[in-house]
């Protein structure tokens, strides 16, 4: 699983608010989507956007700024996990 933050920002407006699960694991391959976390990989960021798997077959982009202020926040809070518990496993 990626875990380098996506490189390329993409303006909302020249990206689909759908896309396909088989055009999203290209971005995946191509290690432009960065999952929420290592354990949450359902909603991704790609683009500077963040997207939310729905079903199997697509890819939702996220518009709701509430929701976009709680997956930056979840991020950032699974980030701090993962260091501390890297840092218990070092020693």
């Amino acid at each position: 699983m990626n875990s380098r933050p996506s490189r390329a920002v993409i303006p909302a407006h020249r990206l689909p608010k759908v896309m396909t699960a088989r055009e999203m694991r290209e971005h995946w391959l191509d290690r432009e989507v960065t999952p929420l976390s290592p354990i949450l990989d359902m909603t991704v960021k790609y683009a500077g956007h963040w997207w939310n798997l729905d079903g199997t077959d697509a890819w939702v982009r996220a518009t709701d700024s509430n929701a976009i202020a709680l997956y930056e926040a979840t991020q950032k809070r699974s980030a701090e996990v993962l260091a501390q518990i890297q840092r218990k496993l070092q020693h």
